[in-house]
């Protein structure tokens, strides 16, 4: 009974403080907004109406939202094993291209569902693979994975454009690939908008997650060298394969984003396609407290700032930057724990 209370008890104080700080970052974003001289009332009602103004401002939102949550999710998986995956740039920016060459590669005369099946795995298994070359040089030379990962973005990303500036190139010589042929796309949710099915893909995903780290021997192991490795090595958990098969999961789900933003948002792929998502995925994770199933609130409030922060430049006059900042403030609010976890013990020892 006991457990269960603190089970409870930390429930509800991730929640609570998951509010907090995005109150508090509101706060202090209106006081910078009205710091310039400019209304933080009409910013923030422009960013709200930019994003859930209408029904297609709320289609293009959560289509902004499936790459966040994707993301999320392989932020989450290595957060679980106590590792930070910060390669997850690198992963979708490679699963994207190999998504793209199955679609470049197979005959015109292809079924529609066999090819988008195939790229979708394709993406998958291109993350995991680049992923777990974090994993193995991390098990194998002892090097921390946030730097090889750093490394490996700048790999991919610079491999990724060259091959859509030069093999790939489309057939007016811009710096993107040609288009995808639309019986290999996702199918659209709503006219005028980038919504498409890939939304179930970003389902599929968390429910999936959520099955493994919950549900199977392997999600136990990976939560227990995250939580203690020395711990977990003492009970008989091979310490060193579960770091790299958790890597690797983890690079698979990110290798997915490249898949959605190919057969769903863009048709195609072009230098910095990912605006970033794979770094905001850690933001996405953090926020969420890893949790699989809160992750797709979470990355529904990236999404929506993302998505209303060019009416907030346009009605307001704001930079879209101050997104930026309204995300950092959340981050930082969340990341340091200590501001708040004076009103919890207080209240505890009230009770």
């Amino acid at each position: 009974m006991k457990k269960f209370s603190n089970l409870i008890y930390k429930a509800k104080k991730s929640i609570i403080i998951s509010f907090l700080s995005i109150a508090l970052s509101i706060i202090i974003s209106s006081i910078l907004i009205f710091a310039v001289g400019k209304s933080p009332v009409l910013a923030f009602d422009s960013l709200l109406k930019g994003a859930l103004g209408s029904p297609i401002a709320i289609a293009n939102t959560l289509n902004k939202s499936v790459p966040l949550i994707i993301a999320g999710l392989a932020c989450a998986i290595a957060f679980k094993g106590g590792m930070l995956n910060i390669g997850v740039e690198g992963q979708l920016h490679i699963g994207g291209i190999c998504a793209f060459m199955v679609t470049y590669f197979m005959p015109k005369r292809s079924p529609g569902f066999f090819v988008i099946a195939l790229a979708i795995i394709a993406s998958a298994l291109g993350g995991m693979l680049w992923a777990s070359l974090i994993g193995i040089l991390k098990v194998r030379l002892r090097v921390n994975e946030v730097i090889i990962a750093i490394l490996l973005n700048y790999i991919a990303i610079e491999l990724v454009s060259y091959l859509i500036n030069y093999p790939f190139v489309s057939p007016k010589r811009l710096p993107e690939t040609s288009i995808v042929l639309d019986k290999y796309r996702f199918t659209s949710l709503m006219k005028s908008t980038q919504f498409t099915t890939s939304i179930f893909i970003a389902l599929i995903s968390v429910m999936l997650v959520y099955f493994i780290i919950n549900k199977t021997v392997f999600g136990y192991e990976v939560k227990a060298v995250g939580d203690n490795m020395s711990a977990a090595e003492a009970g008989g958990i091979l310490v060193n394969k579960t770091v790299i098969k958790t890597m690797m999961i983890s690079g698979a789900v990110g290798g997915l984003i490249g898949a959605t933003e190919l057969l769903g948002t863009y048709g195609k792929l072009y230098d910095g396609f990912s605006g970033n998502v794979g770094f905001t995925g850690l933001a996405v994770s953090v926020l969420a407290g890893n949790n699989p199933i809160v992750i797709i609130l979470s990355g529904l409030l990236f999404g929506i700032l993302d998505s209303g922060a060019r009416l907030m430049n346009i009605r307001a006059g704001l930079s879209a930057n101050m997104v930026v900042v309204i995300q950092a403030l959340v981050i930082f609010f969340i990341a340091t724990p200590g501001i708040f976890d004076f009103i919890f013990i207080k209240r505890r020892k009230n009770k």
